[in-house]
């Protein structure tokens, strides 16, 4: 599931904060309440584990699931008071391409057993270091039939075969529930995870199928935005005005999250167990990028009225901004600020196709491909990511940011917006759908507060076309920010002939087409299918 923040609503009813579960409801049929455990190998999930089970505080008999139990440091008697259980996750590429890490259906069938016993009262599961807390919520939240196809049952025992099936009739929620979203952070490498170039493949070699292009810093942001609760590890390794830029990030990044300090992991259970903090809505909305968007205003600047943020003190050295304009970027203008700056992710069109197609793709491909390989040494200048990464350090107006995110409307692409998303080093760009201004207001949410919103977003006879890019960083200049990237903006001369060209007769594509004529666009291809699915903004 793809939730759009401010347009679409849940196919599922959204779970509300439930009381503190007790001994005495052990005999009551209910839905298992789970603590999801994220952050990276080495933060220090593992010991928060076995912290938790050595405390009091919590009073319930906990099952643990785990990735590797050799690593659980636990003793005979925690075994027997609680339920420990080894079993993995399962990365699987799905049809669009993206990666998804889901619950492998030997852990769904160990939850179901663990149910139907009634005698445990509460699940932890420690996640891979690679997953995504969405995608892993997204299991639970979403129908059992829509998790696993039957060759992911036939993977599994008779006995675990027929546990899912019988759990399937009602639906993965009544099985299990969510009840917190935990990211364990290491206090010592959270900039460093944040300012690398490196792919997961570059860390986690075998770990990772070969189609994964996901980043360190994009997992690390991802990890982040989704947590109910931040624990902020290993805090005797760093200062004490180190440990406070880092919580100042972490509330930027995710305003609604609870943040603790830790030592060893040794934190209050009370405020990972059983809190009822998970919402997928609001853990899909809490992003602190949507709420700066959410609390724009329109503020005084050097380059006249722009929405902004709500003014506020540059705090710990950290402050967001954003990033507003009325018109298109020129293609060419962007590119060449870009991409030697940044490690570029572009989701264009996919590459999958008709057989027969690809064949008489290749027959012409062979007679121009003289010309084409021009055109590629032109458009794609393949850049070092050592090198984007140390250019973005260098560079007046990026060496501070860290996290950004929005939409943008480049001159050639006149009727799809471009989704933005940064996380040090890394931009992705794909598209984010059409304009709301291309779209039948029939065909516009349902929601009264949503389309009032979306109508709001109009300004002239343009519509919702706009900038609108979300920064966080340290001590970002937002003056320099805002200079290079209305450089970026087509001039007036370039307006009059953009207008004109979408004032004149034609079909879209005939506008497209002139639009292309006169701004080289390098970036690739927007996928036609991508913005028939959702609207990004």
């Amino acid at each position: 599931m793809v939730i759009n923040s401010g347009t679409d609503t849940l196919s599922y009813p959204v779970q509300q904060p439930v009381h503190q579960v007790t001994g005495k409801e052990m005999g009551e049929k209910r839905a298992l309440p789970v603590t999801l455990l994220s952050g990276f190998l080495g933060s220090g999930k593992t010991t928060l584990l076995e912290h938790i089970l050595k405390s009091p505080d919590h009073g319930l008999r906990i099952a643990v699931i785990v990735n590797d139990m050799s690593r659980l440091n636990i003793d005979a008697t925690l075994i027997t008071h609680h339920h420990v259980t080894q079993t993995k996750e399962k990365l699987i590429q799905l049809q669009n391409g993206c990666i998804c890490c889901t619950l492998r259906g030997d852990l769904l069938a160990e939850l179901a057993r663990l149910a139907q016993k009634n005698d445990v009262q509460y699940v932890v599961i420690e996640s891979t270091g690679i997953s995504e807390p969405m995608q892993v919520a997204e299991t639970f939240t979403t129908e059992f039939g829509a998790v696993f196809d039957q060759e992911e049952l036939g993977e599994l025992s008779e006995e675990d075969k027929a546990v899912l099936v019988d759990v399937k009739k009602n639906g993965l929620h009544t099985m299990a529930r969510l009840d917190t979203t935990v990211t364990v952070l290491d206090a010592f490498n959270i900039y460093a995870n944040l300012d690398t170039a490196d792919f997961l493949s570059d860390r986690y070699g075998d770990d990772i199928v070969p189609e994964d292009e996901r980043t360190i810093s994009d997992l690390l942001v991802d990890q982040i935005e989704f947590a109910d609760v931040l624990i902020i590890n290993k805090t005797d390794m760093i200062d004490p005005p180190r440990l406070q830029r880092i919580k100042h990030l972490l509330t930027l990044l995710n305003p609604s999250a609870k943040v603790l300090e830790s030592k060893y992991s040794k934190v209050d259970v009370r405020e990972i167990i059983s809190t009822g903090r998970f919402n997928f809505l609001k853990a899909a909305s809490g992003a602190g990028w949507l709420r700066s968007l959410h609390e724009m205003t329109m503020q005084k600047t050097g380059n006249g009225d722009r929405m902004a943020p709500k003014p506020e003190t540059l705090e710990y050295g950290i402050n967001n901004f954003v990033y507003s304009a009325r018109r298109p970027f020129n293609p060419r203008k962007l590119w060449d600020l870009l991409h030697d700056k940044f490690i570029l992710l572009q989701h264009g069109d996919g590459e999958e196709g008709d057989d027969g197609d690809e064949e008489n793709d290749d027959e012409e491909d062979d007679e121009n491909e003289g010309d084409d390989d021009d055109d590629e040494e032109e458009n794609e200048i393949v850049i070092d990511p050592d090198e984007a990464l140390q250019n973005k350090r260098n560079h007046p107006a990026f060496s501070s940011l860290l996290r950004s995110k929005g939409f943008f409307w480049l001159a050639t692409r006149a009727f799809q917006s471009g989704e933005w998303s940064q996380a040090g080093a890394i931009l992705t760009i794909s598209c984010g759908g059409k304009w709301f201004a291309e779209e039948d207001k029939a065909n516009w949410p349902e929601d009264e507060d949503v389309r009032k919103s979306i109508e709001n977003d109009f300004d002239g006879r343009w519509g919702d076309r706009r900038q609108e890019i979300v920064m966080i960083g340290e001590g970002i200049d937002t003056d320099r920010v805002t200079e290079v990237f209305d450089q970026c903006l087509l001039n007036d001369e370039e307006m009059k002939q953009w207008e004109d060209i979408m004032e004149g007769d034609g079909s879209r594509e005939d506008k497209e087409d002139a639009m292309m004529d006169i701004w080289e666009d390098g970036f690739e291809g927007w996928n036609e299918a991508e913005e028939e699915d959702e609207h990004m903004h």
